[in-house]
């Protein structure tokens, strides 16, 4: 009696067999075509943090009172408010202590604050996935070079792409399924929280099925480029798989 899995398994192995005749119709190392896919999704990246910008904007209705950033602490004004020498200060301190701010344009501003974090972060996760990479592969017996590592590592980080897109998807739906009416920025945080962690479960799977794409991506890149075998390639990528499904679940 055929196995039940039989189906799945067969599924996978032709998806492994696709995985590794493309990393080999590609030049051994591939630099280039590599730096390019980090580049992209460098990009992409810094593009998803404007788009949860523009989600906040799009989504929260809300205005609330906060302390006015432009005016000076009340003993600042105390001591110099009235005098004529310091005519910055006694501007400044003419203007009100408190006033009202558009939730969703502030979120937007500091978001917009991370994109440089995005063009520095993702370039320095793939240098640690390759080398972390390589060396996993080289304990388990593989050939290739470092730039073959950097090779499998950009291409599985390219996948990337669609839990950023899917990330984006359920943030918004979040957003727009909430209706916020805090009258405080603290509380209004803690609704924008609480309506993100609500899609726990969907960020969750979309996690797990880019991982699975990435594992895929990297056996196939150990069996053509370090010349491992499909059950050692597979425990080292699961090895890494398992990793990013924990930080993932966390």
């Amino acid at each position: 009696m055929p196995s039940p899995l039989a189906p799945l398994s067969r599924l996978v192995g032709s998806l492994l067999d696709r995985s590794r005749a493309a990393f080999r119709r590609l030049k051994p190392g591939g630099g280039g075509i590599a730096v390019g896919v980090v580049v992209v999704v460098t990009f992409a990246t810094a593009l998803g943090i404007f788009g949860l910008g523009a989600a906040f904007d799009a989504t929260i209705d809300r205005e609330v009172t906060v302390d006015n950033p432009d005016r000076p602490p009340e003993s600042t004004c105390e001591a110099f408010g009235d005098d004529d020498d310091n005519s910055v200060f006694a501007e400044q301190c003419d203007r009100p202590e408190r006033i009202d701010v558009d939730v969703g344009e502030e979120l937007r501003s500091a978001t917009g604050d991370y994109v440089g974090y995005a063009l520095i972060g993702v370039p320095i996760w793939w240098v640690v996935f390759a080398l972390a990479l390589h060396g996993g592969a080289r304990l388990a017996g593989g050939a290739g070079s470092l730039g073959d590592s950097f090779a499998v590592a950009a291409w599985a980080l390219a996948a990337e792409l669609a839990r950023l897109a899917a990330g984006l998807a359920a943030i918004w739906y979040a957003l727009a399924s909430t209706e916020v009416g805090g009258t405080t920025m603290e509380a209004v945080s803690r609704e924008i929280v609480a309506a993100i962690s609500a899609m726990q479960g969907p960020l969750l799977a979309a996690s797990a099925v880019v991982i699975a794409v990435q594992w895929v991506v990297v056996v196939g890149g150990l069996e053509a480029y370090h010349d491992l075998d499909r059950g050692v390639a597979g425990a080292v990528a699961g090895g890494f798989a398992a990793l990013g499904l924990l930080i993932a679940a966390v």
